[in-house]
């Protein structure tokens, strides 16, 4: 396998980027790739002009999201490949996440103003401009702001899974999760596991049609790249990889991690069975 032809995973400011659709891939086409997939979360709204980007500049654009899901009380990310961005179904799907991930930014503004810390709603819309909202145009508002000094430290001290501030995502099951993305027409695969993702955890995406996995990812050192290889051989799991890029200067770059093209060849392959 020839590595970072492909990169599968990156972020444009649809979601919680810093760039445009089309800059992710002029982004691509500097660092030399033969495709990528705009791998927003929870929504798909980047995907046409980072087509038609594509389509001027010659890269391979496959469409895509990073859709948020759970296994019992852990959050998972699942990345979907070659899905229909026009599915209704899909499409409803994400007006819902959409407006849940409105409410729950709601609900973290409000903590963070009974903890006295001034961040107003608009403070943080600002920041999302019509994207879906997520903690981290939470955290650029309160550096806007001059509560903190960086996006660290509002996740450290107030917005991180244990803050004061925190508010969990609204419970959705993975399984449903798989089967949306299959009725879209696309592959589902888990987004960087990391090194403290238990077993039972993949086996359960397994059993309920989980198609891959993602083996190649800046949080993966040498040994959890070679555990997740070899649990996508047992499980006869696809592996993919991509940089996760958001486009921070000091963040991973487009085209750092990646896979071979006959990835892709073989997502569409697995895809045209759910077509």
């Amino acid at each position: 396998m020839r590595y970072n032809l492909a990169d599968l995973h990156m972020h444009s400011f649809c979601s919680d980027g810093l760039r445009t659709p089309t800059q992710a891939v002029e982004e691509a086409c500097a660092a030399g790739l033969q495709a990528m997939s705009l791998t927003d979360h929870d929504t798909v709204e980047g995907i046409p002009e980072a087509t038609a980007a594509g389509q001027r500049l010659g890269m391979e654009v496959v469409p895509g999201t990073e859709l948020s899901a759970h296994v019992r009380d852990r959050e998972v990310h699942i990345l979907a490949y070659c899905i229909d961005c026009s599915d209704d179904q899909l499409g409803n799907s994400l007006k819902q996440s959409f407006a849940s991930r409105h409410e729950r930014g709601v609900a973290i503004v409000e903590k963070l103003n009974v903890l006295g810390l001034s961040v107003s709603l608009d403070d943080v819309l600002s920041q999302a401009k019509g994207s879906p909202l997520g903690r981290p145009h939470i955290a650029a508002a309160m550096v806007e702001n001059g509560l903190v000094a960086d996006k660290d430290e509002a996740f450290n001290r107030y917005i991180g899974d244990r803050g004061p501030a925190f508010k969990p995502k609204p419970y959705t099951a993975a399984e449903t999760v798989i089967e949306l993305i299959h009725r879209s027409a696309g592959v589902a695969v888990l987004a960087h596991p990391g090194a403290s993702l238990p077993e039972f955890v993949i086996e359960h995406l397994v059993s309920h049609g989980l198609d891959g996995i993602e083996v190649f990812h800046p949080a993966h050192q040498p040994p959890q790249i070679d555990f997740y290889n070899q649990l996508a051989d047992r499980y006869g799991l696809l592996k993919s990889g991509g940089s996760d890029s958001h486009g921070n200067i000091d963040g991973t770059r487009i085209g750092d991690y990646g896979v071979g093209y006959e990835v892709i060849e073989a997502m569409r392959e697995r895809a045209a069975t759910y077509a």
